[in-house]
């Protein structure tokens, strides 16, 4: 089939999530390698996105290839439903507690980061129901994406209207984030006494503290557009939570595995969690997997419980064996001190070569998780119109990259593996993709 056959028979036969049905971008992905994508008709794209912000070790490493092969040839598949288990779900349980805080050593293994949000929620209401309450509360913040299942798409506060089904999940309530930019007070950082975080306890204490069962938020918001919270943000929260009895849950799906420059994001602000979500670092976008980190006080209050949360594949060992080899080049190639540097290089040009741009408001983000927020207008801050996404991911493709585009926020998230040369000729593009805006794309 030419590449015009196969975009027509997308548009006519495959439903794509996060987009409008029937509509595609046009062109047909082949093959990959390292930061580099190649579609039907030969043209390279560099992966500026690192897709769905999960090819965190560049695309087809033969070193995680071959750990698959190689355990496919010696167990594809085993349960661990109903108390059977595999050596490989042992062995990356192991692994996760060596780079997680001492007593997060308690896992659930899924499929997905949905997954993983979902089952954190159950297990927040089993646990308190196993207290002898009934908290069943579930706090997120606005802007927040956890995913889009039916279990967490009413925690999803991003895209409201579109993300939500009716009748939606109960229980769930949204507060103010973190967007120091656009703060939803009015106020300023730092004069502002973090009243984002502080918000929390308000809320808490206004719904009923013996209901609150658990807050959850990112550590750098993604899917919103790469916000980052100002230092201060999850010291407060987590003393909030500690204060009024309620489970603090991290989603580490997309800022988990060095992409903010430490291994997990929270441990840029020294708190503990009692529950971590991960999945897409965790296998690199090898495969389908996601894992739930509980701390030993929960797991030791359900001992003994019946536990009704897991599915089919929950620890499929073929996804458990590349999980263990992943941690293992993340932390053999010093990733996080990688992306430390590169990161700051990054910054450093977004927030002078960038920033002098007319339309170039804010710079944003950790690590190689950053973010300029494109405006019409400096000064007031005002939006561009709805379309300027699809013509920021469109200038992408012209200028051969694949772009991490969230509304007005033109992100920079590329493979974690991107060298030094790399760096600078993604940084280019972007900053090409930057000056081409014209001021039709500006118009509010």
């Amino acid at each position: 089939m030419t590449t015009e056959e196969l975009v027509r028979y997308d548009r006519e036969h495959l439903l794509h999530g996060l987009a409008p049905v029937g509509a595609n971008l046009g062109f047909v992905i082949e093959s990959a390698d390292g930061v580099w994508l190649t579609d039907t008709d030969g043209k390279k794209y560099m992966d500026l996105s690192a897709q769905a912000i999960n090819i965190n070790l560049g695309h087809g490493r033969k070193d995680i290839i071959e750990v698959a092969k190689q355990q496919m040839d010696r167990l594809m598949f085993t349960l661990t439903l109903r108390g059977f288990t595999n050596l490989q779900s042992l062995l990356l349980g192991q692994k996760l507690a060596t780079i997680l805080p001492p007593g997060l050593d308690h896992y659930l293994f899924g499929h997905t980061g949905a997954e993983t949000c979902d089952s954190a929620f159950r297990i927040a209401n089993l646990y308190w129901k196993a207290r002898g309450t009934r908290k069943y509360k579930i706090i997120s913040l606005n802007m927040s994406y956890h995913g889009t299942s039916r279990g967490v798409a009413t925690a999803t506060n991003l895209g409201k209207g579109m993300t939500e089904e009716m009748p939606a999940a109960p229980g769930h309530i949204h507060i103010p984030n973190y967007y120091c930019y656009r703060c939803p007070f009015g106020l300023e950082y730092p004069s502002c006494g973090i009243a984002c975080a502080k918000f929390l306890e308000y809320v808490i204490e206004n719904e009923g503290k013996d209901s609150v069962a658990a807050f959850i938020a990112e550590p750098e918001q993604g899917a919103s557009g790469f916000i980052a919270p100002p230092p201060e943000y999850f010291p407060i929260v987590e003393q909030i939570c500690r204060k009024h009895n309620v489970l603090l849950i991290i989603d580490e799906v997309m800022t988990g595995f060095c992409r903010t420059g430490k291994m997990f994001a929270f441990e840029h602000w020294n708190i503990v969690p009692d529950m971590v979500c991960m999945s897409k670092g965790l296998v690199a976008g090898y495969l389908p997997f996601g894992a739930l980190a509980v701390s030993g006080e929960i797991f030791n209050t359900l001992t003994g419980t019946y536990f009704p949360i897991g599915s089919t594949q929950s620890g499929n060992p073929l996804c458990c064996a590349v999980g263990v080899k992943c941690i293992d080049i993340y932390l053999q190639e010093r990733t996080a001190e990688h992306v430390t540097r590169l990161g700051a290089v990054a910054r450093q040009r977004m927030e002078t070569e960038f920033m002098a741009l007319p339309h170039v408001g804010a710079v944003d983000g950790l690590g190689l998780m950053l973010t300029v927020e494109v405006v019409a207008d400096k000064q007031s801050k005002q939006k561009p119109n709805a379309r300027i996404s699809d013509r920021l991911q469109l200038l992408g493709v012209e200028h051969g990259a694949v772009l991490r585009v969230s509304g007005n926020r033109l992100g920079y998230s590329p493979p974690l593996t991107i060298t030094e040369s790399e760096n600078e000729r993604g940084l280019d593009i972007l900053y090409k993709v930057l000056r081409s805006l014209k001021p039709e794309d500006l118009m509010p």
